[in-house]
């Protein structure tokens, strides 16, 4: 279990540093969704890459040095993420999924026990479950393949933990959107694609979300529906859910 870091008044932590104080500092980076590298003790360049980074998110002074400053935003960061994860809102195995999205992606695609086309290409990627394109080990599915819903439910969270949220927490702004915000990202990119943001066609959304203009949002996303193709009513439902769950308050 990844704990708070305390260092001694006038005790900083930078390049060349070494011992069990930069090993917790390495341990409260990678919980952050950055890769300070090995977890071995050492603080290196990655390590200070990753302080770096974690200082420009939260608008200090990207030194990379660790004094009282950012022990006190790390140590913040840690138990605000934490709190997330025993708020029942999260799930997967890492406990970082926001299960509304995943919810929200349950009721859109379906569940299917039984192999079959994709809906607008009336062929591949042959689809399974709630949406699975991919088998366990990456190869594709079948015509007339089945599985339960119990493989169903395991091959859904699996693909979404290892393909899909870590190209969505790569989003610069993710750590600072809500679950409901995440969720709807993440149904979005279940149906267009993780990689989304920064990627062409997607300039519109990728403005947005850069500038956090909210206000925009649901505008924004109706845009991502497929105009003219027999797909559009769906996909326009899909994004108006996603926008609704985007917008809504966390309690």
């Amino acid at each position: 279990m990844t704990t708070e870091l305390i260092l001694n008044p006038n005790e900083t932590l930078k390049l060349g540093s070494e011992g069990v104080k930069v090993e917790q500092l390495q341990q409260i980076l990678k919980a952050l969704n950055l890769d300070p590298g090995a977890i071995d003790g050492n603080f290196g360049n990655k390590t200070l890459v990753a302080v770096k980074q974690f200082q420009e998110r939260q608008g200090m002074d990207a030194d990379g040095i660790v004094g009282m400053g950012t022990q006190k935003a790390l140590n913040n960061a840690l138990n605000q993420m934490l709190a997330k994860l025993n708020s029942g809102l999260y799930g997967g195995v890492t406990g970082k999924l926001p299960l509304p999205g995943v919810a929200l992606i349950k009721e859109f695609e379906g569940l299917y026990l039984q192999a079959y086309p994709d809906p607008l290409s009336g062929g591949k990627p042959i689809t399974i479950g709630w949406g699975t394109t991919k088998k366990k080990d990456g190869s594709e599915w079948k015509l007339g393949e089945t599985i339960t819903e119990a493989e169903a439910e395991e091959l859904l969270m699996l693909q979404l933990e290892n393909k899909y949220l870590p190209p969505l927490q790569k989003i610069p702004v993710w750590d600072e959107l809500n679950v409901n915000q995440q969720g709807a990202l993440l149904s979005f990119g279940y149906n267009l694609g993780a990689n989304f943001y920064g990627a062409s066609g997607f300039e519109s959304i990728t403005r947005v979300l850069k500038n956090k203009q909210w206000d925009q949002i649901e505008e924004t996303f109706i845009k991502y529906r497929n105009p003219g193709s027999p797909v559009e009513k769906g996909l326009r439902r899909r994004r108006e859910a996603e926008a609704k769950l985007f917008l809504t308050p966390v309690s």
